[in-house]
């Protein structure tokens, strides 16, 4: 059984109303973790991806390529 996915908005929700709801402070900061967690193998592997298309791009390319945004 998989556990439910909370987008963003409703763990700020989980957070704001905290003090009416039957979950507990552990209960909402584990899944604030997740969130965090998941963020961070997203950003992992997005730069990653990034790294390597530069890679066979060059950086400098890309570098130049900034200065004339």
């Amino acid at each position: 059984m998989t556990d439910k996915y909370y987008t963003d908005e409703e763990i700020i929700d989980l957070i704001e109303t905290i003090g009416d709801s039957t979950h507990s402070y552990f209960w909402v900061a584990d899944k604030v973790r997740e969130r965090f967690s998941q963020k961070d193998k997203q950003r992992e592997h997005i730069q990653a991806r990034l790294n390597e298309a530069a890679n066979i791009i060059g950086h400098n390319t890309i570098s130049e390529s900034m200065m004339y945004e």
